[in-house]
C-alpha cells in the first residue's frame, strides 16, 4: 500500500514538471512569434506600463520634446507682440491717468477757491 501511495505522489509530481515544462515553452514560443525573441522580464514590463510611467512621472518622449522646442521661437515671437501691444496699451492708459488726474486737481483748486 505504501508502495502505491510513493507511486502515486512521483507520479504527480512528473506530470506537474511535465506541465510547467510545456507551459514554459508555450509562453516562450508566443513570445518569439510576437516579438522575434524572448524578451527579458524587464523588456516586458516595460512595454506593458511604459505609458502609464511616463504619465505617473510627468515625463515627456523625445519625439515630442523635440517638436516642443522647435516651435519655441514661434511661441515667444508670439510673447514678444503681445508684450509689445501691452507697452503701448500701457501708454496710452498712463497719458489718459494724467489728463484725469489734471482735471481732478483743477475742480479741487476752483472747490478751494470758492470754499474761501
Amino acid at each position: 500500500m505504501q508502495g502505491a501511495i510513493i507511486g502515486l505522489i512521483i507520479l504527480l509530481v512528473v506530470m506537474i514538471i511535465v506541465y510547467m515544462y510545456f507551459r514554459r515553452r508555450a509562453k516562450s514560443q508566443a513570445l518569439e512569434k510576437m516579438y522575434g525573441h524572448v524578451p527579458s522580464h524587464v523588456e516586458l514590463y516595460f512595454k506593458e506600463y511604459f505609458d502609464e510611467i511616463i504619465d505617473n512621472w510627468d515625463l515627456v518622449e523625445k519625439d515630442r520634446a523635440e517638436s516642443w522646442s522647435k516651435n519655441m521661437d514661434n511661441r515667444l515671437n508670439e510673447v514678444s507682440k503681445k508684450i509689445g501691444s501691452l507697452k503701448s496699451r500701457r501708454k496710452r492708459i498712463d497719458v489718459d491717468l494724467n489728463k484725469v488726474e489734471e482735471r481732478i486737481e483743477n475742480v479741487e483748486s476752483k472747490w478751494k477757491e470758492e470754499v474761501r
